[in-house]
């Protein structure tokens, strides 16, 4: 294992850096074989394993994905999509695929930061003013 100070060993990276072009492969795989989707959201391992192959022809520079990574990055992807449904679920709350959330106005702004400055909203943060170009596929997914 390499180390940083002398003396103290460093886990290896677990996650891997990901690129548009690997996450939009990654999404548009598992839209292609939704029907190996479990109950729970997840995938089989071979599945994951199998877009990790997939992926690899896209891969530029870092960690190459495997089985791993793809379940990690499948798991962020969920919870960006939960946040979403969560959101536009809300009574009152405006959501569209091109403008997000489509804060604007001095009192949305000052609201849509005390509502993403809590934890479990952090992920709705990006979405402000744009959409998600994958929850069209998620929905399909799910």
């Amino acid at each position: 294992m390499a180390t940083e100070d002398p003396g103290v060993e460093t886990e290896p990276k677990l996650c891997a850096d990901w690129t548009p072009k690997e996450v939009t492969a990654l999404i548009r795989y598992l839209h292609e074989h939704h029907v190996e989707r479990g109950d729970t959201g997840n995938f089989c391992q071979s599945t994951y394993a199998n877009v990790a192959k997939h992926l690899h022809p896209l891969h530029v520079s870092g960690k190459i994905k495997d089985h791993k990574n793809v379940s990690i990055k499948w798991g962020a992807l969920k919870q960006t999509y939960n946040a979403i449904v969560t959101y536009r679920s809300k009574s009152g709350e405006h959501w569209d695929n091109e403008c997000g959330a489509n804060i604007g106005g001095a009192l949305a702004v000052e609201s849509w930061g005390k509502y993403i400055a809590v934890k479990g909203n952090v992920h709705m943060k990006p979405f402000h003013n744009k959409g998600w170009e994958y929850l069209e596929y998620l929905e399909d997914i799910f």
